[in-house]
């Protein structure tokens, strides 16, 4: 009678320990997500007065034209050894700008050219949704040491039509 009660408490004592060796591996796993960059860019409005298209960065308080994009790291690690590449179609690259470490909450000012305001001005003459405005970001961070691709697409659409202002939405989606 002994052994079998013996036997109970071993099978529960390792149940346990199962149990809670589950529980320390999602505990890791959460904190390893926590530590996991993820970049993107904030909500860019495009105005056009008269013939002239002005660019602004929601959140940024400013009353001067904008030329830049604002790129954010909104996980919790830090990346590093960034590299953003802007181009049209599939060959021509128009920029590409480093950063060394982007910690988490904190921005990156992307300065745009004059060939992606012309774009952005052919796809809205066209009346167009989608652009050939394409951004590919790569990344590491620390918890895997692996390099992060991310393709961007950017998309036009109509924001607010006034008497004579336009305002379009320039926002980024994930191609793959």
């Amino acid at each position: 009678m002994i052994n079998i009660i013996s036997a109970i408490g071993s099978i529960g004592t390792f149940i346990m320990a199962l149990f809670y060796f589950v529980s320390v591996s999602i505990q890791l796993y959460q904190m390893k997500i926590g530590f996991l960059p993820a970049l993107g860019f904030n909500q860019i409005l495009i105005k056009r007065n008269k013939d002239e298209l002005q660019l602004k960065n929601v959140g940024i308080d400013s009353d001067s034209e904008q030329d830049y994009l604002k790129l954010y790291n909104l996980g919790g690690g830090s990346a590093k050894n960034i590299k953003i590449e802007i181009y049209i179609g599939n060959q021509n690259v128009l920029q590409e700008k480093y950063i060394n470490i982007l910690p988490s909450n904190e921005g990156y000012l992307l300065p745009i050219n004059r060939d992606v305001f012309g774009e952005i001005e052919k796809t809205i003459k066209k009346n167009g949704y989608q652009s050939d405005l394409n951004v590919k970001v790569s990344y590491k961070h620390n918890v895997s040491r692996k390099t992060q691709v991310l393709y961007l697409n950017g998309i036009i659409d109509s924001f607010n039509v006034y008497n004579d202002e336009s305002i379009y939405e320039l926002q980024f989606f994930n191609q793959k």
